[in-house]
């Protein structure tokens, strides 16, 4: 009779167990490996997001640096010739470098490569050779680029000098009192693609009669430097 007992009293034992394992451990470990998994796989789409987080945040940390690089390019080749405002910078160094500004030609605007269009320039200043040195660094340190291409230097003589080499001087060169500098450059313009489809539409038709025609000019009155 014990051993019967003992016997259903293991098979209840059994029962229960296996109950226990089909009823709860089996679908909790099932639900812990799938939650697991899911973890996994969330954790991988994670890793970019985090990536794209910290590259935002440091594209946010520079705005203030790739804002200042974009204007600085924006006053270096803006979208139009701005031919009023380098006149303005050309005659200021002029003064500045003590130099007379005796003139300045441009052509008209050219497209190249990439939309970027170029604007020929011609200049003209008259001083000692120090007053000369002095304006092309000047010219050289505008926030327009610009291009030289030649400089050509000659000797002169000041009228208002009365002749006297003595007040002036003109380094290793000879013969006059003044040097003449002149200068042929180029800088640029990068129109917008309205502008730029609109000037290549026009461009044929425009062509043959610009051809013709010399490049604009103006002649500044001297400064008096």
């Amino acid at each position: 009779m014990k051993t019967k007992n003992l016997a259903v009293s293991i098979l209840v034992a059994v029962l229960v167990v296996a109950l226990w394992w089909t009823m709860l451990l089996k679908p909790a470990r099932s639900k812990v490996a799938k939650v697991k998994s899911d973890t996994g796989i969330q954790q991988q789409k994670l890793a970019p997001l985090q990536r794209q987080l910290s590259q935002a945040r440091a594209d946010a940390a520079h705005a203030a640096e790739f804002k200042a690089q974009l204007q600085s390019l924006q006053l270096a080749m803006p979208d139009s010739p701005a031919l009023a405002a380098f006149l303005r910078d050309a005659n200021g160094i002029a003064d500045a470098a003590g130099v007379t500004w005796a003139s300045v030609s441009h052509s008209a605007p050219v497209p190249g490569n990439g939309g970027v269009q170029s604007i020929t320039v011609g200049l003209q200043v008259q001083g000692t050779y120090g007053q000369v040195v002095e304006y092309v660094s000047r010219l050289a340190s505008l926030k327009r680029l610009l291009v030289v291409d030649s400089l050509q230097l000659a000797t002169s003589t000041n009228a208002a000098a009365g002749g006297d080499t003595g007040q002036s001087s003109t380094g290793p060169f000879s013969g006059g009192n003044q040097l003449t500098a002149t200068i042929s450059a180029r800088m640029f313009a990068t129109p917008d693609a309205a502008a730029a489809a609109a000037s290549t539409t026009s461009g044929t038709s425009a062509a043959p009669a610009a051809s013709s025609s010399a490049p604009a000019s103006s002649t500044a009155t001297p400064s008096g430097g």
